[in-house]
């Protein structure tokens, strides 16, 4: 049996969800096999998940969210697919990535008109110290991160003026989050939990869906944005 009510926190059942994901997939808890993961696939990566190119609607909202003058961190820019279409918008750019074979596809793929490239911080998130910047952006890259009440905290912590968080929602692109309790499978959907663990911290958030055409299937893409709070 499925269902999405959870007898415990919301920042709980992301803690829950995260141990129950690592009994089953090496790449939850191995920083060794997630990079041997990317290693296939990052040279290939922005065939496969064209998202950055498709999301035109989400795209413009985000655009909207930026001031020329920002300084933006981007938490997991990969290919540095949003990074290029978002760049452009602001002042200056640099990222959090932890994986080598990203990195190297991110400088491989720049293109020499945009100028300089963004600097890349060679981090997981979680272990990263860096000097705040306006905004903070991510797109799709905190499946990872076991404690997603630290997390945010770490992104509102990082923002002077906005933070703004991209998620993808649904099978085949994004799977659900997943709990096992006794015979029962708990799943909620990752920008849902996150949402979720946002309540739970009293931080107002905006919620947008958007749909994204993805080969032929409804890729529905949820935009979360608040400005930083005092917690």
């Amino acid at each position: 049996m499925i269902r999405n009510v959870y007898p415990k926190s919301a920042s709980q059942f992301w803690l829950d969800a995260w141990h129950y994901s690592a009994s089953k997939k090496d790449r939850t808890a191995s920083d060794a096999a997630e990079e041997a993961f990317w290693q296939d696939c990052a040279p290939d990566y922005d065939v496969k998940s064209p998202l950055a190119s498709l999301a035109i609607e989400l795209i413009a909202d985000v655009i909207d969210l930026l001031n020329s003058g920002d300084e933006v961190l981007e938490i997991g820019p990969g290919t540095g697919a949003f990074t290029k279409r978002l760049y452009p918008h602001v002042s200056s750019w640099k990222g959090v990535e932890p994986s080598a074979a990203m990195r190297r596809e991110f400088v491989r793929l720049w293109p020499a008109e945009m100028g300089r490239m963004p600097d890349l911080i060679p981090s997981k998130w979680e272990e990263c110290n860096v000097a705040a910047s306006d905004v903070v952006f991510t797109a799709n890259a905190v499946y990872r991160v076991r404690d997603m009440y630290d997390c945010l905290q770490r992104l509102n912590d990082a923002a002077k003026r906005r933070v703004i968080m991209v998620q993808t929602i649904g099978r085949p692109f994004a799977d659900p989050l997943e709990v096992k309790l006794g015979d029962e499978i708990i799943e909620r959907e990752r920008a849902n939990a996150i949402s979720d663990v946002l309540s739970e911290m009293n931080i107002e958030h905006r919620f947008r869906t958007y749909t994204v055409p993805r080969n032929e299937i409804s890729c529905p893409v949820v935009l979360i944005d608040w400005c930083p709070a005092e917690l």
